[in-house]
Formats: C-alpha cells, structure tokens, sequence
C-alpha cells in the first residue's frame, strides 16, 4: 500500500515517515485476503457436481480470485486440469486422490459473481491491498497472487457488495436453466455466529427444494475444533445429501482425499 514511497531496504523509516497513513490503514481497513491456491482444493469440489455448465456464486470472495478457478493449471498426483499455458499452476501434496476419472471432467464457467462486505477491484490499488495481506518472507504465495491477478482480469467477475446472507436469496432466484448454479465458500461461514449460520444453510436448502443447485464448502467444520484442516464438502440438490470429499490444509498445501 506504500508502493512508490517505502521499500524492504527501510522499513524502520517507512514506519517513521507513513506512521499517520499506517495508523489510519489499520484502523479503517478489513482484513482481505484472497488465497489462490485454495482453487487446488475447491476445484474436486466443482467437478463432482455433475455438471459441465456452471453459474457460480461465491461467498466471501474478496476480489474474486477463485471465481477464476478455470484459467489455472492444477496438478495432482493422479493427472493435471486445467488450460494447459503454464500461466499458474496449482499443486500441493495430495494423498489417495482426487481420481484420474474425476480429473477428466470438463467444466464450462458461464457467470462468476462474488458476494462481499468490502469487495476489492482487480485495479493496481487493489492488487497492493491484496499483497499488502501477505506475509513478506512468503515470496512463492506473493507470486501465485500476481500471477491470479493478471490471469482473472482477462475474465469477467461481478463483485457485489454486502451481506451475502443476504444478498444471496434475490441470486438464486435469478437461476438460469442451462448451468447449473454453484454456490461456494472457503474459510468465510466459520466466521458467521450459529445463528446467522443456519440462516444461510436454510437459503439454501429452500432453494435446493425448488430447483438444481449446488453447494461447495470448503471449511472447518463447525463442531469439531479439532478437525485440523479444512473440510471439502459437496451438496447437490434435488437429492440434497451432502458429501465429504476431502480434508485439506486452510492454505491448500495438502489434500487427504475421502
């Protein structure tokens, strides 16, 4: 956020000198972060709901990065997905899977739309925010950010600001016949009380009872603080059961299959 008037070379003067800026910074400021490489982890997710069209809606997007899912290379130890240009590839250590069968799938990204109490733009300022949330000894995470940036600027994204509890009703009503909606979420609901929680599961579950729908969630689970991970879970109705495909690190590095 100080690009142009600090560098690593002085921080102790950055300080100093942007002490008003810095203070006001994180005074106003929410935390944003926008991890990419969560896409290696959600990506099983949005091949097992069983449709090649999608719509998706993501909850908590940030600046929508993984609304982008589709323009990046993965690579498991079963097969690669992806575009095939190398322009970021995903990868992590996974274990028992996902299977080369699912990896096979194709998946067509019709709508990507982001929900967001303070959505942030794919603009340079946004970008310094989104590195400016990143520890600075982490140069791999900073590169896999800039490299997502610059691949989910060639795409459309529609960012929404609010609540997307609330927000999130009028969208499904909206649902289109040829793709089905996918609604999606990584570490965003753990941050919602129970009761707000329960809210957005019984949005969902109405809208679930009147048309295709489906849910990807990739979170900890809510009663299990000791889970020690994050749990890829997939709903798709009419059936409305849900599946847990994976468990997964809460920065995607790892990946133990179901």
């Amino acid at each position: 956020m100080l690009a142009g008037r600090a560098s690593w070379d002085d921080v102790g003067g950055a300080l100093e000198r942007e002490a008003e800026f810095l203070e006001r910074f994180m005074r106003e400021q929410r935390v944003q972060t926008n991890e990419v490489r969560r896409a290696w982890a959600l990506l099983p997710g949005f091949l097992s709901v069983g449709a090649q069209r999608v719509d998706l809606i993501e909850l908590g997007a940030s600046a929508g990065l993984l609304l982008a899912a589709d323009l990046y290379d993965y690579r498991y130890t079963a097969g690669t997905w992806g575009p095939g240009t190398d322009a970021l590839v995903l990868d992590g250590a996974d274990r028992d899977g996902p299977p080369a069968e699912l990896l096979s799938r194709r998946l067509q990204i019709d709508r990507r739309i982001g929900l967001d109490l303070e959505p942030v733009g794919l603009d340079e300022h946004g970008a310094r925010l989104l590195q400016a949330f990143v520890w600075p000894d982490q140069p791999e995470r900073i590169e896999r950010l800039r490299r997502a940036i610059a691949l989910a600027r060639t795409c459309e994204i529609d960012l929404r600001r609010g609540d997307y509890v609330e927000l999130l009703p009028q969208l499904l009503e909206e649902r289109r016949e040829d793709a089905l909606t996918v609604v999606f979420h990584s570490v965003s609901s753990t941050y919602l009380t129970e009761a707000r929680y329960d809210e957005l599961v019984a949005v969902l579950s109405r809208a679930g009872a009147a048309g295709p729908l489906a849910w990807v969630s990739l979170e900890g689970p809510r009663h299990d603080p000791d889970y020690g991970g994050v749990a890829l879970d997939v709903t798709v109705w009419p059936d409305g059961g849900t599946r847990r495909l994976a468990k997964a690190d809460f920065h995607a590095a790892w990946l133990e299959w179901a």
